[in-house]
């Protein structure tokens, strides 16, 4: 297998260990033995310094804490050498704690190389001359540079990644950016300009005298980049030199008498022109440089946020722990389905109100999650009061059957408990249970961004039925199961049931109790 596995016993001491773990971890063979304590191992790390400073009594304990009572969430080690570890700890159904090691020092480089990038990448935009703002196909904000934050003078929230950038455009025209006329017609023109951009720049002026060039072209990863410079003094240089013009003009009517006048308009106008034309130079060669680095960093965006995807951690675990195959697979699979349910549930909800509705739920689904828990279950939906839960799969589970009967068992004495409480409040609620085991299609359900772990078959519609039938504190099961688990149950007869969906009736039984040999 891929990672390092060790296998110690309720008394802590290591029963088994794989190659690859000793390979993993540096240490005298001797610690690693069969029947050697698994907390001599751990304090020899902690003294060699993987588990990072502090008292080292107290490191070991808190490991040898996690080793009694496992939680079935992953951590991370770090060890001296820079390796990193993710440890995942789990108890088994015939005792002791199996505990798998995985290195996943390249994920973590490759996390901080990210970081590294990223950080790099927002401090070329936040330095280059001009303003930036990038937009989704949403037309909401993805990023907008420092220089875009100061050139526009708006509350900082308009500007927040993930803000509609149509509620910024309002702003500006509210606030007499674009002149005057309808704001909801100004608006809807830029707007336009976002959606389908022309890459021709046009110019908008501030209130404040400002002019700025504006330049929107659509990226290859999707959305529109917008590139705001600010030409005010271009604009100065070519109101200058309409005036200067003007009063040339003016001068040639007078030229006998303002000749001398004429020839320092003349200069002047020369002066105005290298400059103007030293300042379009240096524009065009900024939005040359600009454009080339807007694309490439835009690329690095795109490819930053394809690292936005996920697999759920318990799906996670699994694929890296290699306990199981890829639970996102399609698979056939012999399982064991239990539905449960409150009886009385709907005219409860009829007549309650709804804090007491979720009162109820809170306190039912905390009992159920505990023993679901205990008896290594999945839970593959919840719907309202109703839940469902499939054993044997995506983790093979030993005895399936007796472990659901086991479970339905817990789960009822727990909502007898509640029962009881809730009568003194006026509720009255039981509880019912449908046990049916067979084979089934297994995998995920949905579309990308929506994927749901499911499992479609007749035993799902036979175990719901069975549920559905169930008087207060049954536990109906199916033949198949009563086969595999009558020899350790007490179990009595309820006769044919006629279940919607099923040609024939099906003989189920009501579960009483384990019998006292079979209950360790």
């Amino acid at each position: 297998m891929p990672g390092a596995l060790v296998y110690t016993g309720d008394d802590l001491n290591i029963i088994f260990c794989n190659d690859r773990f000793k390979e993993m971890y540096h240490v005298p063979n001797e610690l690693l033995q069969p029947g050697h304590p698994y907390p001599a191992f751990l304090r020899y790390l902690a003294e060699q310094g993987y588990y990072g400073e502090g008292d080292v009594d107290a490191l070991v304990s808190r490991r040898v804490e996690s080793l009694r009572n496992p939680s079935g969430q992953s951590f991370e080690d770090h060890a001296p050498d820079g390796r990193w570890f993710r440890i995942l700890r789990r108890r088994v159904a015939a005792g002791g704690t199996v505990t798998v090691m995985t290195d996943i020092t390249e994920q973590k480089q490759a996390e901080l190389d990210l970081a590294d990038k990223e950080a790099q990448l927002h401090v070329a935009l936040d330095n280059m001359p001009g303003a930036l703002v990038y937009t989704d196909d949403e037309l909401n904000i993805v990023f907008c540079n420092d220089r875009f934050k100061e050139m526009y003078i708006v509350p900082q929230e308009l500007l927040q990644p993930g803000r509609p950038y149509a509620e910024f455009l309002r702003y500006l025209a509210g606030n007499g950016y674009y002149g005057e006329g309808d704001v909801d017609a100004l608006v809807a023109r830029r707007m336009e300009s976002l959606r389908n951009p022309s890459a021709r720049s046009f110019e908008d002026h501030a209130p404040d005298g400002r002019w700025f060039r504006i330049l929107r072209r659509r990226v290859a990863a999707g959305g529109t980049v917008t590139v705001m410079t600010d030409v005010t003094e271009q604009k100065m240089a070519e109101r200058d030199l309409l005036d200067a013009t003007r009063r040339t003009e003016e001068a040639n009517k007078l030229i006998t008498e303002k000749n001398r006048m004429l020839e320092a308009l003349y200069s002047e106008i020369r002066d105005k022109n290298r400059q103007l034309e030293e300042q379009a130079a240096q524009i065009a060669e900024w939005n040359a440089r600009l454009e080339t680095r807007v694309t490439e960093q835009v690329a690095q965006i795109g490819k930053m946020s394809k690292l936005t995807r996920f697999l759920s951690p318990k799906v996670s675990d699994l694929i890296m722990s290699g306990d199981a195959d890829d639970p996102l697979k399609t698979r056939r699979r012999d399982i064991t389905v239990v539905f449960v349910d409150l009886r009385g549930f709907t005219g409860f909800t009829e007549t309650a109100e709804p804090e007491e509705v979720m009162g109820v739920l809170r306190e039912y689904h905390a009992e159920l999650g505990r023993a679901i828990i205990a008896y290594d279950g999945t839970i593959e939906h919840f719907a309202g009061d109703g839940v469902m839960i499939l054993f044997n799969d995506p983790v093979p589970v030993e005895n399936h059957e007796l472990q659901a009967v086991r479970m339905a068992l817990l789960m009822r004495d727990s909502a007898v408990a509640l029962a009881r409480g809730w009568r003194k409040r006026g509720y009255a609620l039981g509880f019912g249970v449908g046990i049916a085991g067979g084979y089934a299609t297994i995998g995920t359900i949905g579309f990308e961004g929506r994927l749901e772990y499911g499992a479609i078959g007749t035993v799902i519609n036979l175990a719901a039925r069975l549920c559905g039938e169930a008087k207060d504190d049954q536990i109906l099961i199916s033949p198949r199961i009563l086969l595999k688990v009558e020899a350790h149950i007490e179990a009595e007869p309820v006769g044919e049931l006629f279940l919607k969906g099923f040609q024939r009736p099906v003989f189920a039984h009501n579960v009483l109790r384990v019998r006292p040999e079979s209950s360790g």
